[in-house]
Parts: structure tokens; sequence; C-alpha cells
């Protein structure tokens, strides 16, 4: 009898070479209690950490983006606060997020997001950018 349990794979192991980045998207602020902080802070060499501590407040800013090096490649983290924004608000921020990343010139097409809203941005990002393949972060 074949066994179908799934291995779930932790959030650096999705990682991959051919990963350009990752869309965090959640309702809260950016802060250290967000369930997925730690692994990010990781894979960022604590570089998000070290911004959150040098803010008095992160409330006044829904959208971050950092760079990092991830098999000799540069990598990003966009994280995206909804709560109190439009939609349309949201999607101007990932245009920006977008041309941001496309300055880069990166050979690596995959983008992975997570989440965390009812909002589905997954098939969002899949309609308005083509030239990228969108994957859920599977956490």
């Amino acid at each position: 009898m074949p066994n179908n349990t799934r291995v779930k794979l932790s959030v650096l192991d999705q990682f991959t070479p051919d990963v350009l980045g990752i869309f965090w998207i959640t309702r809260e602020d950016l802060d250290r209690d967000l369930a997925e902080f730690e692994d990010f802070n990781y894979l960022f060499d604590g570089l998000i950490s070290q911004y959150i501590y040098g803010l008095e407040s992160t409330t006044d800013k829904h959208a971050h983006i950092f760079f990092t090096e991830n098999y000799n490649d540069r990598i990003f983290l966009a994280h995206l606060r909804t709560r109190d924004l439009t939609k349309s608000k949201v999607s101007g921020d990932i245009d920006e997020q977008i041309a941001l990343i496309q300055a880069s010139k990166s050979e690596n097409k995959v983008i992975l997001i997570l989440d965390k809203t009812q909002d589905q941005w997954h098939s969002e990002l899949k309609k308005r950018y083509p030239q990228f393949e969108f994957r859920v972060l599977d956490v």
C-alpha cells in the first residue's frame, strides 16, 4: 500500500536556486510576532529585525522590501500589509515592487507568495505578471 503522507517543507527548503523572491502579504504590520518572521529574518541575515529595531513604529508603513543573496543571486522579500488599504492601493504597491525586481535583471523567474489574507493574491499576480512563475509558499 503506498504511503500518501505528504512531507511538509520548511520555509527555507522552499527557497531553491530558481527563486527570485517572495511576496509576504499579511493584514498585520511587519513585526517579530508574525509566524514566519524568524525564518525570513534568518534567510535575510537579520536584516528585517535590524530594520524593525531602527524604527519607532512600523504602523505607518504598509510596504517594505528587502534584498539579500541566495545561491549567489540577489533575492527579495516584499512585505505588504493590507489592513485598512484598498485592493487598488495594494496593487499599486505590488507594481512598485515588481518594477524594482525587474530592474535587477535576474534570470530567475519564480516568485513565492505567502498570502495570509483572504484576498487571493496568487491568481491576481499570475494574471497581471505572466513573465513570472508564482508559487504559493507552503507553510
